[in-house]
């Protein structure tokens, strides 16, 4: 009889996949930008709340902060 057990709960041999985090954060950064902007003209023509932008703003300086995090700790990889 074959061992049944779930391959879920095996440990991966996977290596971990190395990626520039700050590219990662730059491109959602970007989006929030795009964001703020469209979102910014829709709160100039009043088709949205003005409380919407301020969202995009806080997406974008999350962002920076996760960049700054990114460069304390790059070389802990």
């Amino acid at each position: 009889m074959t061992d049944r057990r779930p391959r879920l709960l095996e440990p991966s041999r996977l290596e971990p996949v190395r990626l520039d985090l700050r590219k990662v954060f730059l491109v959602g950064i970007a989006a929030w930008v795009v964001a703020l902007v469209v979102t910014g003209v829709l709160a100039a023509t009043g088709q949205v709340s003005a409380r919407i932008p301020w969202i995009c703003a806080a997406g974008i300086a999350l962002g920076g902060l996760a960049l700054v995090w990114e460069r304390r700790n790059r070389d802990r990889t």
